[in-house]
């Protein structure tokens, strides 16, 4: 399967996310339908969401974060840097 989700990524803004979670369905070659049928969640939420609206339900996006095999996580920014830096040397590795 392939995987967006191929080093960490900074995400400060709703769209950030909509476009990380399209970009891991497509990935995965799934359409909004087949999410939607997946996820038990309509496709209006589901393209609402993948375009950032800023009012997506919590759990309803870390559920479809979740089908779509991504995992999140709240770092401090001042450790960051060291996650994206190990993230690189995991790619090169």
């Amino acid at each position: 399967m392939k995987s967006f989700a191929t080093r960490n990524t900074a995400l400060a803004r709703p769209a950030e996310l909509g476009a990380a979670l399209r970009a891991q369905r497509k990935a995965q070659g799934l359409t909004l339908e087949q999410l939607s049928g997946l996820s038990g969640l309509g496709m209006r939420f589901l393209s609402e969401l993948e375009r950032g609206k800023a009012t997506a339900e919590l759990g309803k996006t870390l559920e479809v974060a979740r089908l779509l095999g991504l995992d999140c996580y709240l770092v401090p920014r001042s450790q960051s840097s060291i996650m994206e830096n190990q993230s690189t040397d995991d790619d090169a590795g």
